[in-house]
């Protein structure tokens, strides 16, 4: 996976623009913007998945990322919402000018524009976690399946034309929110408060807000959530777009999916630093099951995208029975 660096921002905003124009806020709110979020990647990122999960990553080269309103988390991208509003009306008790118009422009479109409810976000999910007992239950067939060690490599990102990715950490405090927040909307606040009052200034500004909220609102997820250590590669398609989600069925739910979001460019392997055996099976038939499979996907034994193949330190448990 390359290291992705882009913004999730309006398209249109590389075009060239009069920087010397101190009233010109169109780059000005952007740049606020861009650096309020620094994604910082880790070298490698960790997949708990099953055996067939396992092998549709590696033959297809691609994580299926699953949209944010079919995830197991009812309050996905909807978590930081009564924060993201606290925030904007806590500084609206000092504002004043064009400063309280932005803001009050905020606080009363912000219930039906927030991002949950004009876009739909996919996600595919990783953890820093490695060789973790829970997500082995939960993700990886009682401890049966496999954890992929993905390498994030500083090479360029793929750039399709019809859709956005980025990968983001997952924040899991409250606190941390609501200081994030609040940091980057009274920038925001200041440099509108030096602006003359024109509907189009206005406009910019709130536009910047509502990318701030929209990036606190996928990177946040409650406390109870925090064992998972998530980072998380975030995907919506662009209005234009003429791909269409598939669907399938888990239980008595559809579930809409993304199954080509490339991660490297030009057609190469996913690089892994090693594949992880789960505890509950025994490790050499499936290290002879995982050579199988990654000699059917094309991996060549010594390529740099090759893993090391490993096997639990955890201990194995008493597991679930498995349905016949």
């Amino acid at each position: 996976m390359a290291k992705s660096r882009k913004r999730l921002n309006r398209r249109g905003t590389h075009r060239k623009r009069n920087r010397g124009n101190p009233l010109e806020l169109d780059g000005l709110f952007d740049v606020l913007v861009n650096d309020s979020w620094h994604p910082e990647s880790p070298e490698i990122l960790y997949h708990y998945t099953d055996w067939d999960g396992a092998r549709g990553i590696l033959c297809g080269q691609h994580i299926w990322e699953t949209a944010h309103n079919c995830t197991n988390d009812k309050a996905e991208i909807k978590s930081a919402h009564s924060v993201i509003l606290e925030v904007a009306k806590s500084l609206r008790k000092t504002a004043v000018g064009a400063t309280a118009q932005v803001l009050d422009l905020f606080i009363d479109t912000y219930p039906r524009l927030q991002l949950d409810k004009l876009k739909t976000i996919y996600l595919s999910c990783f953890s820093l976690s490695r060789d973790d007992e829970k997500q082995w239950q939960k993700y990886a067939d009682d401890g049966r399946g496999l954890c992929l060690a993905l390498r994030v490599l500083k090479e360029p990102s793929p750039t399709p034309r019809d859709r956005a990715s980025a990968l983001i950490q997952v924040d899991y405090s409250e606190e941390s929110w609501r200081n994030h927040l609040t940091s980057n909307f009274k920038q925001i606040c200041a440099l509108s408060s030096r602006a003359v009052i024109s509907k189009r200034n206005l406009g910019l500004a709130s536009s910047a807000l509502y990318r701030i909220a929209a990036f606190g609102s996928i990177m946040a997820k409650k406390t109870e959530w925090a064992i998972e250590r998530e980072v998380r590669h975030v995907t919506f398609l662009r209005n234009d777009a003429k791909a269409k989600p598939k669907e399938r069925t888990r239980g008595d739910k559809i579930v809409r999916y993304l199954d080509d979001v490339d991660l490297r460019v030009g057609g190469k392997h996913l690089a892994f630093s090693e594949i992880v055996i789960g505890p509950n099976q025994d490790f050499n038939e499936a290290q002879h099951r995982l050579v199988t499979l990654l000699d059917d996907a094309g991996y060549q034994a010594g390529a740099f995208e090759y893993p090391i193949i490993r096997g639990s330190q955890v201990q194995p448990w008493k597991q679930k029975a498995v349905a016949q």
